[in-house]
């Protein structure tokens, strides 16, 4: 194994601290975000939309859980579905929130979150690490991080794509968080967790690519009483990703060479193995389609919320001008006040009804939205 059990564990341990604020994690830990995820739960807030938290519970179930047992098995099909309307009802389900946390307690329960936590995360988090020949701790922690707060293949692709020229794995991981920090900035909903990049960044300022401890994290910190007596994890490196552990290629003072694909890898994909490639492709293009049909929907949205507005503000100020322009002549041609009070009253109740109407009209709009 090149990483050794310690900084398997720091590095997992960063990562926990990212998602429960404690180092080993929370096995109790549940929440509901607005993300749209639906139930966040345990050491690596497995949750419903991403299948995870399906994983956890069947597996637990699988293994003889006792608490919760009914509840968590009548819930099972709807946990397995991902959508829209499934998690909107398992995220309400207080019932089911109870029980999770009180399963949390189990060794049943805790074999489950650590079992898929492995096969999920931390197995393909140190198999990326091979195949691209990295071997410094804090490169598998980005990995890892990467990988569970999501999106690590997207930018992964891209810097490859567009800086061929990063030679080295110190050089290559510190692009790749940069450019994974500007992003998480710049999306408001994500721009409260970058901390995790500015940790990252702040590791590689210092030196600290080994991930010496004491160490803080997300004002967490870390000392190596904290990891001493703690079991190995149960992980096999694959055979097929050894050969790129070590790339032949060195450059003095900055990492190991980006590794590149296994002669068998760049073969099948000259030769008829392109299924991959053309699936990539589909999904490529899937992405885009629905990229343009999100686009359109916002702007018919927007268009729509706004045409509210402004039938609503012009219908005010119509109305008011009517009352004003009814009051003067009525009042230079003589006519009784009582009779022009009375049509201006009911001008402005006419006025008063539609601007309801448009206002009911929106709100009718943002519920169905919502729902």
């Amino acid at each position: 194994m090149f990483f050794s059990n310690l900084e398997i564990r720091i590095a997992d341990a960063i990562v926990n601290i990212f998602e429960t604020g404690k180092p080993f994690g929370d096995y109790a830990a549940c929440a509901v975000l607005n993300d749209g995820a639906g139930i966040s739960y345990g050491i690596k807030q497995f949750t419903h939309r991403s299948g995870s938290l399906y994983e956890v519970v069947d597996l637990y179930i699988e293994s003889g859980g006792v608490i919760g047992r009914e509840v968590i098995g009548e819930r099972l099909p709807s946990l397995k579905r991902t959508t829209k309307a499934s998690i909107s009802a398992m995220a309400a389900d207080t019932r089911l929130k109870k029980v999770l946390k009180a399963a949390a307690i189990t060794s049943e329960m805790r074999q489950a979150q650590d079992s898929v936590a492995t096969e999920r995360y931390i197995r393909p988090a140190l198999d990326e690490c091979a195949r691209l020949g990295f071997l410094l701790p804090l490169s598998f922690a980005v990995v890892c991080d990467s990988m569970i707060h999501g999106s690590w293949e997207r930018f992964r692709d891209r810097l490859q794509r567009q800086r061929p020229d990063l030679r080295g794995e110190k050089e290559w991981i510190t692009e790749y968080i940069r450019i994974r920090d500007r992003w998480l900035r710049s999306v408001p909903r994500l721009k409260n967790t970058a901390y995790r990049t500015e940790f990252f960044l702040k590791q590689i300022a210092v030196g600290r690519w080994h991930l010496e401890l004491p160490l803080e994290a997300h004002g967490v910190q870390l000392k190596r009483s904290h990891f001493e007596g703690r079991d190995a994890y149960p992980i096999l490196i694959p055979a097929k990703a050894l050969p790129n552990m070590l790339p032949e290629t060195h450059h003095q003072g900055r990492g190991p060479e980006i590794a590149a694909p296994a002669a068998e890898e760049v073969s099948e994909k000259k030769s008829g193995g392109v299924e991959e490639n053309c699936l990539e492709k589909v999904e490529r293009g899937v992405n885009a389609v629905a990229a343009k049909v999100d686009q359109a929907g916002r702007i018919v949205e927007t268009a729509v919320t706004r045409t509210d507005k402004a039938k609503s503000l012009w219908t005010t100020v119509a109305g008011t001008i009517w009352q004003m322009g009814w009051a003067v002549s009525g009042y230079l041609a003589g006519i009784p006040r009582e009779v022009w009070l009375v049509v201006a009253v009911i001008a402005g109740a006419l006025t008063a009804f539609y601007l309801y109407r448009q206002i009911a009209l929106g709100r009718i709009r943002e519920e169905r939205k919502h729902a």
